[in-house]
């Protein structure tokens, strides 16, 4: 239901400031964790001395609207500088609340803590294939710090640019933190019928976090967003506790920090932007430095960041009051020119995370009241789709190794990156997105353990892609092996080998072990089964090229074996592969081919099968003869008298004779010859002929 309340002014707006207690009772900060106070400068470089001891929150001219917590506050009167105590911004209305939400969805009202929460559950509940609650941890008070992830494949880190929206860090300044869950409303509502929304949810993953401090938010109780403070609940400001390029890690640093750091460091956010309240402005970095005096600092994507940000101003513009968003300059501003802040969580994104991230300031009024909320969605909405869209842009692409692995690289605009301005790809998936001004550009990619590689000529142009996948080299590349394989075609084995890459690879032994029992196990055999080697292929050196291998093994007996690679560098050290195992079968028949060629000069092979017996030997080896004779039976040449198992074989015969038949020379002429084959009591005789 509705939670109804007029609009309160407080009475103390309306009093003139020297009618303002300057002095705060004793006992304010037992009551208060914040004071809001104003004062005059007579010179600029006293905010850079102040802004690390108070929260200052705006600069108008030489006016200075600052926060304080009790120390702060002790800490600023030390420099005896006269100011007026204002109105706490949280406690100028009494806005009308829902804890329902087909009444919050009307958009006019501010929703109740448990609301809100029940709004977020809702959206990950009515819409899973693309919308994922992201519950990143909780507050000093044990409230829930929630972003939805809205994507395609919401369950699956794609190769693309990861996109955050975040509201309301400090917690009384709540215009973003409606908006924030109207646009989660919007994208999930608009999905499967906008064009426009489906391109940007099926090609990216969209982050948003409408409520980064519910505490503040909260404060005054969960029902109502009256007494909403800038700070946590121990009374920091969120956006002064983030680690700085001068300082560092903030000496305290809150749970509400460490949960966004952990966010931001297990992810890769190309681009965020982070809403506040109090003025109209895109804040663009850097906020720790001045651009121009005294420290004339600016980011090295200055232009692109001007750019960016005009473009969400100008679209403002367009579609709000004259009077929107146009201060500054023409709405937008530097922030280190409008004043310098340190430990801000732009910068931290800008420079620690190498991400891109503006604050944008959406109403002149914190705690606006809710029935000018649909105005200022109005205002912003075309805006917050551009800016999103601005992540298409620029250069993009996956940076991997030989092996098509994902490498964490940084990217490194050459004569143009300064300050962490560099940016590094997406861990998980090698994805990289480098957002430009328009340009020629050269482009350097690192990754520890692996060989530079610079580009020339990139171009970019606004509002197009450059698509850029590049592959680094491995400083060691090792030779990896990615296949080993055997097949077994009768009495042969053939080994089947692939590398990925190679280094100093001299070549392979190749080793099988012996079906024959022996009296030792041989180092990766089983017992009793030595390894021998029976052959080398020579390897290819050094290459990033993958390069296949084979080796064929012949005239293998019957008996089960197993085979292994040894990997041999130049230098002598070596690997072994895993080891693949084969069977190769008896054969069942005795028999003995026809010799080939035939006719043959000057040789012929002559193939035979031996096959197994009934024995009570463990060898079960029998006695095997191959003679040649003439047409009158004279033995010419014996090709085979040994003992031998059951198995394929296959000889060769030269009628140049030589040492391979016994030693004894001969010179045959042409005729008709046979070859007789023994095993046993087995016999058979074929015919060959010799022709010269």
């Amino acid at each position: 239901m509705k939670i109804f309340a007029n609009l309160l002014i407080l009475l103390s707006t309306f009093l003139p400031a020297n009618l303002i207690a300057q002095q705060l009772s004793s006992d304010y900060f037992q009551k208060n964790i914040e004071v809001y106070f104003s004062f005059e400068i007579s010179s600029r470089d006293l905010i850079k001395e102040l802004t690390n001891v108070i929260s200052i929150d705006n600069v108008e001219g030489t006016s200075v609207y600052a926060y304080a917590n009790e120390n702060e506050y002790n800490a600023f009167l030390s420099y005896n500088i006269d100011h007026a105590i204002l109105p706490k911004p949280g406690e100028l209305i009494i806005p009308e609340m829902s804890d329902e939400i087909n009444e919050i969805t009307d958009w006019n009202v501010y929703p109740t803590y448990d609301a809100y929460v029940s709004m977020m559950n809702m959206y990950s509940a009515n819409y899973p294939s693309i919308c994922k609650l992201i519950d990143a941890g909780i507050t000093v008070q044990g409230r829930k710090i929630l972003l939805v992830k809205i994507s395609d494949n919401v369950n699956v880190r794609e190769a693309e640019p990861q996109f955050l929206y975040t509201s309301s860090i400090h917690g009384d300044e709540t215009t973003g933190y409606v908006l924030m869950l109207r646009l989660i409303d919007s994208l999930l509502t608009s999905y499967g019928t906008n064009p426009r929304i489906m391109n940007m949810v099926n090609n990216a993953e969209i982050w948003i976090n409408p409520n980064a401090n519910p505490d503040g938010t909260y404060h005054g109780g969960n029902n109502t967003v009256n007494g909403a403070t800038r700070y946590n609940a121990n009374g920091y400001d969120l956006n002064r506790n983030f680690p700085d390029p001068i300082y560092g890690v903030h000496p305290n640093q809150q749970q509400e920090t460490a949960v966004f750091r952990n966010l931001a460091e297990q992810n890769n956010f190309v681009l965020c932007a982070n809403f506040h309240g109090g003025t109209e402005v895109v804040n663009y970095p850097w906020d720790t430095w001045t651009s121009g005096y005294p420290d004339y600092v600016s980011h090295a994507d200055d232009n692109w960041y001007q750019f960016i940000s005009h473009l969400y101003a100008d679209t403002c513009q367009a579609y709000a009051p004259s009077n929107y968003m146009n201060g500054y300059d023409d709405g937008i501003t530097n922030g280190g020119a409008w004043y310098v802040i340190n430990h801000g969580r732009q910068d931290y994104m800008n420079w620690y995370m190498k991400s891109r991230e503006v604050t944008i300031e959406i109403s002149d009024t914190k705690l606006l009241p809710p029935s000018q909320l649909p105005a200022h969605w109005e205002y912003n909405r075309r805006s917050f789709l551009n800016y999103i869209e601005s992540i298409f842009y620029g250069v993009r692409g996956i940076v991997t190794d030989t092996l098509n692995h994902p490498l964490n690289a940084i990217i490194t605009v050459l004569n143009h990156d300064t300050l962490h301005s560099e940016i590094r790809t997406d861990s998980a998936n090698g994805n990289y997105h480098r957002m430009l001004a328009p340009g020629v550009y050269s482009f350097k990619f690192t990754a520890e353990g692996h060989y530079p590689k610079t580009i020339n000529n990139v171009v970019v142009n606004n509002f197009q892609t450059t698509i850029l996948n590049v592959e680094l080299i491995p400083e060691f590349i090792p030779v990896e092996l990615i296949s080993f394989s055997a097949e077994v075609f009768n009495n042969e084995v053939k080994l089947n080998w692939q590398t990925a890459t190679e280094t100093n690879n001299s070549g392979f032994e190749i080793e099988r072990t012996s079906p024959r029992p022996s009296p030792y196990q041989g180092e990766g055999g089983k017992a009793g089964r030595g390894w021998e080697i029976i052959g080398f292929v020579q390897g290819s050196g050094t290459t990033t090229e993958p390069r296949i291998y084979s080796f064929i093994d012949e005239n293998v007996s019957s008996g089960n074996y197993q085979y292994r690679l040894k990997q041999i560098d130049f230098d002598g050290s070596f690997n072994y592969s895993n080891i693949v195992e084969v069977q190769i079968s008896s054969p069942l028949e005795f028999s003995l081919e026809q010799n080939y060629p035939n006719p043959f000069n000057p040789s012929t092979k002559i193939k035979y099968v031996i096959p197994s017996v009934e024995t009570r030997h463990a060898s079960s080896l029998q006695m095997v003869s191959l003679k040649v004779y003439d047409v009158l039976g004279n033995e010419i040449a014996t090709l085979v008298n040994e003992e031998k198992p059951a198995g394929s074989y296959e000889v060769e015969f030269s009628a140049r004779g030589g040492s391979a038949f016994g030693g004894n020379a001969y010179s045959l002429p042409s005729g008709v010859y046979f070859y007789k084959l023994q095993a046993g009591n087995l016999i058979q005789t074929k015919k060959m002929i010799l022709v010269k």
